[in-house]
């Protein structure tokens, strides 16, 4: 039975954003999908289906996350991280794969991503992580740290599947930032991926280096902070020939086509610049629903998922686009006052903990979609297709309305 006068202690401005970012979902995939069905001479509404079902299931999830006290997540979060490893695991061996990758499970005619699941625990695990060492004061505390977040990161690494492996760095991140744990360990951690996009060009990564060694001294810092910051910036800018040689070729090729599309216009470049047409030809208003050139012709590949945005900035146009991009702010803000109001410091951290991977997601999606960011196979969440992520996600929407919910104490 619904408890009523706990759900008039829910967060109403995120159920309505994010239902409205759920509808939004379901017009794009239509749109993006219907010609490409025809096409094949298959059933139009198949991806609308599939995404409906997920939508079912998301919502027993949901509801059944809003009534569960979050504070028992916190548990059995060593069960959580050991069936995350689990998954991981089994999926690189008995998985499906598609398109070069090994990412799925089939159970009959339904698929799911093991990786989507893992964002979400990973969230809960580095919160009672968080809870339980607060301030990251020891070493170890520091290395068991980065351990619990590799060994998921380099298993879905291995799929192949960068983007969603690179989330977990934006967890980590979201994490270190909100917990306040240790600024210099974040530095270390910060800087090198500064070192990373500086080093294809020497004497920019040079000239960093001394601003890095000028900042140091400024501010007094210890030998040992000196021996962290600039030894791993420069092992990792002087490793960057062997981190290069070990991403795939489709992987090195994207960001060669990121950095000059139009060096491969008809290989690697041609999602970035299809994608920046469509969301250009949208203009203010849009051409209309059903009415896109690019969307409709099927010039942007697989545009039903990661490319979803330029969709909608198509038929939508600027309005269309700004209003998604709006209604996503409303999220992440609600996220980051319900982590505020928490009770206790769990609560706290799980639902920064989702807004740094909700955002994460935005970013990098929307970024890759206006050509600002490197293609990378990030959904946009509640409204990319996926079954999967369209679950998590609302998985996540009934955590934080399980943490708003009680951040007071109800009489009954």
């Amino acid at each position: 039975m619904i408890n009523f006068r706990m759900l008039k202690a829910s967060d109403f401005a995120l159920w309505i954003a994010a239902g409205i970012l759920t509808a939004i979902g379901f017009f794009a995939v239509f749109s993006s999908t219907y010609a490409m069905q025809i096409k094949f001479g298959a059933d139009s509404l198949l991806f609308i289906k599939r995404q409906g079902f997920a939508c079912m299931l998301g919502l027993i999830g949901l509801s059944f996350f809003t009534y569960l006290d979050y504070k028992h997540l916190k548990k059995i979060n060593y069960f959580l991280y050991a069936f995350m490893l689990f998954l991981l695991l089994i999926v690189l061996f008995g998985g499906t794969g598609a398109q070069g990758a090994q990412r799925w499970f089939q159970i009959g005619p339904f698929t799911f991503q093991p990786s989507e699941i893992a964002k979400i625990i990973m969230v809960l695990c580095l919160a009672a992580f968080f809870d339980e060492h607060k301030r990251l004061q020891y070493t170890w505390e520091k290395g068991l740290l980065l351990i619990l977040v590799a060994f998921p990161f380099l298993l879905i690494f291995k799929q192949p599947d960068l983007g969603t492996a690179l989330v977990f760095i934006g967890i980590l991140f979201g994490f270190l930032a909100a917990s306040w744990a240790s600024p210099k360990f974040l530095t270390v951690l910060f800087t090198p991926i500064i070192s990373i996009l500086f080093r294809p060009l020497l004497p920019l990564w040079i000239i960093y280096l001394l601003a890095l060694a000028v900042s140091l001294f400024l501010t007094r810092a210890k030998v040992w902070d000196w021996i962290w910051i600039i030894g791993t910036n420069t092992v990792v800018g002087a490793a960057m020939p062997f981190i290069w040689g070990i991403l795939k070729p489709y992987q090195r090729q994207r960001i060669t086509a990121f950095l000059d599309p139009a060096s491969d216009p008809y290989g690697a470049g041609y999602h970035s610049l299809q994608s920046k047409i469509a969301i250009g030809g949208g203009g203010l208003f849009g051409k209309g629903f059903m009415h896109g050139t690019q969307t409709q012709l099927q010039f942007i590949p697989e545009q039903h998922s990661d490319f979803i945005f330029s969709a909608i900035g198509e038929e939508w146009g600027f309005i269309g686009a700004a209003l998604t991009l709006i209604l996503f702010v409303i999220v992440l803000w609600r996220a980051l006052v319900i982590a505020a109001d928490a009770r206790d410091n769990f609560g706290f951290l799980v639902a920064s903990g989702i807004a740094a991977m909700t955002a994460f997601h935005i970013l990098a999606n929307v970024g890759m979609v206006l050509g600002i960011l490197p293609v990378v196979g990030i959904p946009l969440p509640f409204i990319s297709f996926g079954g999967t992520s369209l679950i998590m996600n609302l998985i996540a929407i009934g955590i934080l309305q399980s943490i708003c919910m009680r951040r007071q104490k109800l009489i009954f």
